[in-house]
């Protein structure tokens, strides 16, 4: 479910400009490209890695239901 996400925001920020791969989200989790591929493969995402993952883009994590919190 995630990896998809991440596939998208990759795709996002190459079309405006920011160039972020595999390997540099790799760097930030703190293992190997070919670790963070599997990772995507399975989509096996923490809930730190996906923390991690969003403040390195400078996002914020939003939970929706019927009262929306957010991550920061």
């Amino acid at each position: 479910m995630f990896a998809q996400t991440v596939k998208d925001i990759i795709e996002d920020n190459k079309n405006n400009g920011r160039v972020i791969n595999q390997k540099d989200l790799a760097e930030i989790l703190g293992m190997t490209k070919q670790s963070f591929s599997n990772k995507m493969q399975r989509d096996t995402f923490t809930v730190a890695d996906v923390v991690k993952i969003a403040d390195y883009l400078g996002m914020q994590l939003i939970l929706k239901g019927e009262n929306d919190y957010i991550i920061k």
